[in-house]
């Protein structure tokens, strides 16, 4: 959780009242910023951009067509390629309860573990098979150029954002959690995040 606050220092962010028990005898309050969490019933569908399905929309920056960064959930349903984007970096995480075979430019990799992924260039040509049925993928594209970074596990800095690949602590298992501003959270290797 994020380190407390003088609430002067804060304005306009969704937050959370508490007191400071070094100062309760001073009624000082502090206020900790609290991240908007995401179920996965709150998703927004969209299209994709090869005609082959729907992604569930977690979040974008900015909230628009020329976005720099968007997150997603893929239900993969049927074996066939995957949509290209030009201009972006691509992270796809196993999030569902099959393993996914992905033919990348010719390079055959399993994903078989929730948690495996791959990096790559957007405009790379994908095409998956289902060896044990639909599965589902946590997508990030994040525009070449943008300082964002993608990780799984323990990060000890300050994040943007989170998705529970299990139960956490603090996130229920399949749930996102978006910080704004950024701020540090406990993250186990369940735990897939940008920062």
């Amino acid at each position: 959780m994020a380190e407390p606050r003088r609430q002067d220092a804060l304005a306009g962010w969704e937050r959370q009242s508490v007191v400071d028990p070094l100062a309760a005898a001073r009624h000082q309050r502090y206020i900790v910023d609290v991240p908007r969490i995401v179920s996965p019933a709150e998703l927004r569908p969209t299209p994709w951009k090869n005609g082959g399905g729907v992604t569930h929309e977690i979040v974008r920056w900015p909230d628009s067509d020329d976005f720099e960064i968007r997150i997603s959930l893929a239900d993969d349903r049927a074996p066939g390629p995957f949509s290209r984007f030009p201009g972006y970096r691509r992270w796809s995480f196993l999030a569902g309860p099959a393993p996914i075979t992905l033919d990348i430019a010719g390079t055959v990799q399993e994903l078989v573990a929730r948690g495996d992924h791959i990096e790559v260039d957007g405009d790379v040509a994908i095409t998956c098979a289902l060896p044990a049925g639909p599965t589902r993928l946590l997508n990030f594209l994040v525009r070449h150029g943008v300082d964002a970074y993608v990780g799984h596990g323990p990060y000890p800095g300050p994040i943007r954002f989170a998705y529970a690949l299990a139960p956490l602590a603090w996130l229920p298992e399949d749930h996102a959690a978006v910080f704004d501003p950024p701020a540090a959270a406990v993250l186990t290797r369940d735990a897939v995040w940008l920062r």
